[in-house]
């Protein structure tokens, strides 16, 4: 199961509702975080979720994205934090962590691997047993990385089939989720039979950049669709600020697919204004768009 939390919805500028841009995963036990603005660590007690981080994946090294990052690793190090913190971001991150472990004066002895990326195509960059991660670039005024989340699928048994042959159950089953046949008491289980396939949920975390469709193989089909919208429709300059309108935004969820998207990263200016909402209805319409969508606020939670 994939739990999501925003920590942070803003864009450049906190303001006195959105703070700077992080999304925390929940996935099988292990704690991801995407980007690490100003304020994410008092937004993850804020929200009541734990600190001790597994995983870092920052998409850009703008200072919306990523200057949290120093009091991340401060507050490891002082929790005496026995695990690796894994860090990811594009091409350069290496030099980024170091700097900031010789600008700040503190002891440092987190366990710390940092993986620099260049995914010039989809690159899948983390794998394990119940999920992978892959990472491709994007377009955007320095470079950038938009990640994607996969669970992987899981054979499951019917146990009320199990329970019909009076079979009761055992390790021995196990071969059956390994999609092999089991021979019990002299009777042939057959897995196709007595298993099913549940198909795992997939989620993409896309921002900062500028429009354009070749993202566009990256996102296609995914459960859910995490996309900057800072700019509403009526600001035409989108693409010479590498970010995208919300109607370059809800182009790009439609071409997704996905059965639920979540508009992030919205500029201040919109802080006391709903005009992007109401742009949004219209062009949701207009566009005859079938998906799920909402502008997430901060501490803004959902299950895929």
């Amino acid at each position: 199961m994939i739990e999501g939390t925003f920590l942070g919805t803003s864009s450049a500028f906190p303001t006195a509702k959105r703070n700077h841009p992080a999304f925390y995963l929940m996935i099988n036990g292990e704690r991801l975080l995407f980007d690490c603005g100003e304020g994410t660590q008092r937004q993850i007690r804020k929200a009541g979720l734990s600190p001790s981080i597994d995983y870092i994946f920052i998409t850009h090294w703008h200072g919306d994205h990523s200057l949290g990052l120093g009091g991340i690793i401060q507050s490891l190090n002082m929790m005496k934090s026995s695990k690796t913190l894994r860090i990811f971001g594009p091409s350069g991150t290496g030099n980024g962590i170091k700097n900031i472990l010789l600008a700040y004066k503190f002891y440092n002895n987190l366990a710390l691997k940092v993986i620099s990326l260049n995914a010039p195509k989809e690159k899948i960059i983390l794998n394990n047993n119940t999920y992978q991660i892959s990472a491709i670039n994007v377009k955007h005024s320095v470079k950038c990385i938009a990640y994607k989340i996969e669970e992987k699928d899981v054979r499951n048994i019917y146990i009320d089939k199990l329970a019909k042959k009076d079979i009761k159950p055992g390790k021995f089953l196990s071969r059956l989720k390994d999609g092999k046949d089991v021979v019990y008491n002299g009777i042939k289980l057959k897995y196709k039979e007595l298993t099913y396939l549940k198909k795992g949920k997939s989620l993409a975390y896309v921002t900062d950049l500028r429009y354009d469709r070749k993202i566009i193989p990256f996102i296609k089909g995914v459960d859910t669709l995490i996309i900057e919208s800072t700019f509403g429709e009526e600001f035409q300059k989108s693409y010479e600020f590498f970010h995208l309108n919300i109607r370059e935004a809800m182009l790009l969820a439609k071409s997704s697919c996905a059965k639920e998207v979540y508009f992030v990263h919205t500029s201040q200016r919109y802080e006391n204004d709903d005009s992007m909402v109401k742009s949004a209805a219209v062009l949701y319409s207009k566009l005859k768009c079938n998906f799920k969508y909402s502008f997430s606020n901060d501490f803004d939670k959902f299950v895929v």
